[in-house]
């Protein structure tokens, strides 16, 4: 049987990777999560009303052209004006309501080496976006966004086609993540540098 060869405890290590038991890994639930700004449901639930509106008007407008009196589709579809109207309230509920149940559960985390943020009602999740794979960052304001003082932020990982944008920041509290992001940008891609690593 071969013998293993001795490593020279004078050569550091270029990689190590010692395992973590699993009692020690951290909890996602004991984080202190940021959440998203106060503002954030109630542009939600206007950005959601619009659309509503211009369908309620449309199932009006429609039912007032062909379904007045006894007209030809009033006859053979009456149940079509209550199908619309039951589309309608269902959009309105979801504008008004669903913000008020989604917001709350959303909210980031920034750290030295990765941001966090977590989103879900039914199906959470929790992203992690390691600064040393993210390629850039920006800001970003729809109109709406701006009438509520909020912004975007969006991040993109190296070698990927789409970022991924977390919304409902205040303008502020976004540039200043969208900052502290670009600075450990810089700091990881200069470590190995900093500590005399080669490529491998």
């Amino acid at each position: 049987m071969a013998e293993s060869t001795p490593v020279d405890a004078g050569v550091p290590d270029r990689f190590v990777n010692p395992e973590v038991p699993p009692d020690s890994l951290p909890d996602p639930e004991t984080l202190d999560w940021t959440p998203l700004h106060p503002r954030f449901a109630r542009r939600c639930q206007v950005g959601a009303l619009i659309p509503a509106l211009v369908v309620g008007a449309v199932v009006g407008t429609c039912q007032f052209l062909f379904f007045a009196g006894g007209s030809f589709m009033a006859q053979r579809a009456p149940w079509l004006p209550a199908l619309g109207w039951m589309i309608v309230g269902a959009l309105l509920f979801r504008s008004l309501v669903w913000p008020l149940v989604a917001t709350p559960r959303q909210g980031y985390v920034a750290r030295e080496k990765d941001l966090l943020y977590k989103s879900g009602v039914f199906w959470r999740s929790v992203q992690a976006f390691p600064f040393n794979r993210i390629q850039h960052t920006m800001t970003d304001s729809a109109p709406l966004d701006r009438r509520f003082g909020l912004a975007n932020l969006s991040v993109f990982p190296a070698g990927a086609n789409a970022g991924h944008k977390i919304r409902g920041l205040g303008e502020e509290t976004a540039e200043r993540l969208r900052a502290y992001i670009s600075e450990r940008i810089k700091n990881e891609a200069a470590t190995p540098a900093e500590y005399g690593h080669e490529p491998a």
